[in-house]
Order: structure tokens, then sequence, then C-alpha cells
């Protein structure tokens, strides 16, 4: 095991003190590796690991272990002179020391887990490699503390177990039994496990962007192993499954740099085409000059002939990717284009419909 400390047997009180009685110089013996132990403690946590703390160490895993087995090294220091204590008691039969062992054996696997799952940071050693937006996800580095710490408490719990003497190996059978009948059972889960893992990894996007995941479209709030949850424009909050998110369309836009200002404009049929023209040449001056676009992405054009109106398309790339600035901007220059159509003479087309009635049709109605 961990410790090869093994049924310590003291005679001092009848090898090195003859002529004492052996049951003083068993309990002096005692009282000297206690405070042996209680000696170290005080040295390894007031001095030892502060010091250690302070140098240059060669790698960051080397700090964080000094930082995570700081307290439960010196208390092994503790337990250890405890146990030595104990065992060395004159009153202590033979026969009790073993179960003294095995009581240190398990609380050194206590401490041994303590600082394992105090040095959860190590984590973050296994992103070292990879790219700096898996460095920097920060739910990804959340996700994987956990199950590094859920694993240190499940080998702690089966290593003191087993030092307790409790049968292992069918405790782990029965595990993979109820684990089998659980995955059986779960499988929508465990495909969302999956799903989660490579949106994780994949980042198709992070909390805080704002998306369109099939026809949901809102912020994103959070991003877990079985779900992600978006916040929509109405401040409704949608939970999909990441199996359903990675199956539909991902729309994201925050990672576009500039959005697209793009609609029809329906003009009277009454306009001529030099009117037209003039109207064109006005709207295409008017938002190449606009601070708010890019001159080279401006297109006005007639686009087709409606039931009501002639339909000329304008589009151009707006300098902006926030959709609250968009919107901004998109109001000034709808009303910049609305003066435009006005100055020219012209007007905007609404839906109308023209009923013709045949005069043959009203007299014979008469008769």
């Amino acid at each position: 095991m961990l410790f090869a400390i093994q049924n310590l047997q003291f005679t001092l009180g009848g090898l090195l003190l003859e002529g004492y009685p052996a049951f003083a110089a068993r309990c002096a013996c005692a009282a000297l590796l206690l405070a042996a132990g209680l000696l170290l403690r005080r040295w390894l946590q007031k001095w030892l690991f502060p010091h250690l703390s302070k140098f240059h160490l060669p790698s960051r895993g080397a700090g964080i272990l000094i930082g995570s087995f700081a307290r439960p090294a010196a208390h092994l220091a503790a337990l250890t002179g405890l146990y030595l204590a104990l065992a060395s008691l004159p009153w202590t039969a033979a026969a009790v020391r073993p179960f003294l062992l095995k009581l240190f054996r398990f609380g050194a696997i206590l401490l041994l887990s303590w600082g394992l799952y105090g040095a959860s940071a190590l984590t973050e050693l296994l992103l070292a490699g990879t790219r700096e937006e898996v460095r920097t996800n920060k739910t990804l580095r959340s996700i994987l503390v956990k199950v590094y710490k859920v694993l240190v408490v499940i080998l702690g719990g089966l290593m003191a177990a087993q030092e307790l003497g409790l049968p292992i190996t069918g405790i782990l059978t029965s595990a993979g039994l109820v684990g089998l009948t659980i995955s059986l059972a779960a499988q929508d889960t465990a495909s969302n496990l999956f799903a989660g893992m490579m949106i994780l990894v994949e980042r198709p996007f992070q909390i805080g962007d704002w998306v369109v995941v099939g026809d949901v479209e809102g912020s994103v709030e959070d991003i877990t192993f079985r779900s992600t949850k978006i916040r929509a424009l109405d401040n409704s909050l949608y939970i999909l499954t990441n199996s359903d998110v990675c199956s539909a369309t991902i729309n994201n836009g925050t990672q576009r740099t500039k959005r697209l200002y793009r609609f029809t404009l329906g003009v009277e049929y009454s306009a001529t085409r030099a009117q037209l023209e003039k109207l064109m040449e006005d709207l295409r001056a008017m938002l190449a000059a606009s601070p708010y676009t890019y001159e080279d992405s401006v297109i006005v054009e007639v686009s087709g002939f409606g039931a009501s109106s002639i339909d000329l398309l304008v589009s151009a790339y707006v300098r902006t990717a926030d959709a609250s600035s968009f919107y901004r901007m998109r109001n000034d220059l709808n009303l910049d284009l609305m003066d435009i159509v006005r100055a020219d003479g012209l007007d905007f087309a609404f839906p109308s419909t023209s009923v013709y009635i045949k005069d043959g049709a009203a007299d014979t109605n008469k008769k």
C-alpha cells in the first residue's frame, strides 16, 4: 500500500533503559513520538511550504501540488506521530496494532484524496497545447474541473473502502450493472452529453453570443453537457438539448464584422424612367456618403415590377455588428431615404386594387 509502516514494537524500556520500568519508558517514547509529529506539522505549515511557494518552481504543476498538499501533508505528519505513539504504548496489545495500522492507512488515503482534490487546477494543464479559443473556454474548464474532482472522490472512496475490508469487486460489478442499465435507459442523455462536448470543443458559439438556432434567436446564457440556454429578445428563456442544437443550422451573429442593410423599396407606377434614374442616383449618393455604410457595397437597382409598385432593391453593408447600433443606423438611413423620395417628387406605393364594373352588367342587374 501507500506506506510500509508495519506492526512496530518498541522495546526501549527493556533494551535501552534497563533498570527502569518498561511501562514508564514506553509512555515516554509515545509522548516523544506524538510531540515530534505535532512539531513536524507546525514546521511544515509555518516554514517549509510557505518558503517553497516563494521559490521559482520549474513548472506550474509543481506549484499547484505544493499549494494543494500544504495542509494534507502537515496533517499527515501529525497522524503519523499519533499512530506511532499509540502503537508504542505499553497497553497496546500486538493484536491491536494491525487495526491501528488500518486506521492509519485509511486516514492517509483521505488526506491524499484531499490534496489531489485541491489540485483541480492541474486540469488546465491538459489544455496547454490546444488552441487559444479552447484554452480560454471557461465552460470547458469548469466541466473538466468537475470531472476531475468526481474521479478523485470515486478513486479515494474505493481505496478507503478497500482498506476497511469492503468487497471492492462486488461494488465495481454492481456499479457496472447499474451503469449499463442507466446507459440503456438514457441514450438521449448520452447523445446530449457527446453533443455538448462537441459544442465546447468546436465552439460554434459561446456564452454571450447572439445566435439563431433553428427558429430560436437570442443570446446564449449557459452551455452545459446536456443543454444550451438562449435568452430571446422578448426575455423568454429557451432551453435546447445539445443534440437538437448540433443537428440544427446555427447562425452566430456575434462573429460577423458587419451587418447587411437590405430591403425592397416600392415606388408608384406613375413614376417615369427619368424620375426613377434620378431617385436611384440620389439614393446611391446618400448611401455612399453615409458614415454608416461601406461605399463599395452600395446597390440600388430596379429589381422587378410588383402588383402595385415598381420595386427597387436597396442594399449596403453597415459598419457595425452590434444589433442595437444597427437598429439606430437603419433608422437614420430610412429617414434620409424617405426625404430623398419625397424631394424627387415621388411617393411610396402601397397595396391597391382596381375594380372595373361594365355598364352592361349594371343594366342587367337593374332589370
